[in-house]
């Protein structure tokens, strides 16, 4: 395979390739690093096949000359193979379950490399301080397909999985024009019947798709030929974005008849109290005291009559939030807590946190302690947020 095509797998299909072709590689090893382990490697497997090849000609002419009386040694050499198999299947077993080793498992990285390597691979959700709770995210589904949503009335949220047979799939359709090939965004706007195109990384998993609000649109992931044909790889299902304004309706007005306005007054002894007597004195009374109380809305007759419409008012909104990621490093047998909570580690000994970050000083201490219980550190963070609103500006 050439070093162009292992740059288009995913770090998790590359040590699959590695462990599959027995090259010694780690999951803490960066992807450029993999790629020139394993590329080498390949190369080396090219000449180890041949001497295999040849090696297996000469074990064949051997066999034939080997006598019936060198039957019972090769029994004898099976159930020592399997022994010896069961063996290193139990100590790998229990190589799995013990912590990864102290010497070469960083693959020469320092606390601070490993650290940043693994700043924006999340082990906890967004949390109110100050709990600190971690998971583990899976790189991937082995799934094809690629999902759309609404952020808002102008934006798009999309993401997306290719498999790693997919891409292999498309390298073979096209062949020497692959390398030439570009990913892309193909957004379909429904209502206009017209659609726009945005480049990608072939590393990329997610984008936002600005777009027009209240509108209906869909979303395709494909590869743009040289000759600037779409292929395409998945579709999203049609979505809709509001509207970025208020809604142009207006509720009616339910208001009360004449008649069972009159009836109910009647009962009530309305009249009575009214000099003269009649409803259309009680209604101008009635009608005065509402618009004492209601001054920016109009009566314009108390029973039958219709209330005018409120005015509309600005659907123009600002919300800022603010949210912070703690990042950091040690050893893979140690225990850390931050502000008191365990964090679980990755296999590496990295860890991320992530908080929500209201206003005041919020303090996050960090502590680390060794597996043997001898040492432990501790890194306070104190973090301060100040958020202000300013009047809004009527133009």
């Amino acid at each position: 395979m050439k070093k162009s095509e292992l740059r288009k797998m995913t770090k998790k299909d590359l040590l699959a390739l590695a462990k599959k072709k027995r090259i010694a590689v780690s999951e803490s090893m960066l992807k450029a690093d993999i790629i020139d382990t394993v590329f080498g490697g390949l190369s080396k497997s090219t000449g180890k096949t041949r001497t295999k090849a040849r090696t297996k000609v000469k074990a064949k002419a051997k066999t034939k000359a080997r006598t019936k009386t060198k039957v019972k040694a090769k029994t004898r050499a099976k159930t020592k193979a399997k022994v010896k198999k069961k063996a290193e299947v139990k100590a790998e077993t229990k190589a799995k379950q013990a912590p990864a080793p102290k010497t070469g498992w960083d693959n020469g990285r320092t606390i601070r490399q490993k650290a940043v390597a693994g700043k924006y691979e999340l082990t906890a959700g967004p949390i109110t301080m100050p709990p600190v709770e971690s998971m583990e995210i899976p790189a991937d589904y082995g799934v094809t397909r690629i999902v759309a949503m609404a952020k808002d009335p102008a934006w798009l949220f999309t993401y997306w999985e290719i498999t790693a047979e997919r891409f292999m799939q498309l390298e073979k359709k096209f062949k020497d024009d692959w390398t030439k090939c570009t990913m892309a965004l193909r957004i379909y706007d429904r209502a206009a019947k017209d659609h726009f195109d945005m480049n990608i990384s072939y590393e990329a998993r997610a984008w936002y798709v600005g777009v027009t609000p209240g509108g209906r649109y869909q979303v395709a992931i494909g590869v743009i030929t040289p000759g600037g044909k779409f292929v395409k790889i998945a579709e999203s299902a049609i979505i809709e974005t509001p509207r970025d304004r208020m809604s142009d309706r207006i509720d009616e007005q339910w208001v009360m008849p004449d008649d069972v306005y009159d009836r109910i007054f009647a009962a009530s002894g309305g009249y009575e109290v009214v000099a003269g007597g009649g409803s259309a004195e009680m209604r101008k009374m009635l009608e005065a005291r509402l618009e004492e109380q209601l001054s920016s809305e109009g009566v314009s007759s108390f029973g039958s009559g219709e209330l005018m419409p409120e005015q509309k008012e600005r659907g123009f909104r600002l919300r800022v939030a603010t949210e912070l990621i703690l990042y950091g490093a040690t050893e893979p047998d140690a225990k850390v807590t931050i502000q008191g909570k365990l964090v679980k580690l990755r296999r590496d000994g990295t860890f991320t946190a992530r908080f929500a970050l209201p206003d005041g000083t919020i303090d996050i201490p960090v502590t680390a302690v060794s597996g043997d219980r001898v040492e432990e550190r501790t890194i306070d963070t104190d973090v301060k947020k100040k958020s202000s609103e300013k009047a809004p500006v009527i133009r």
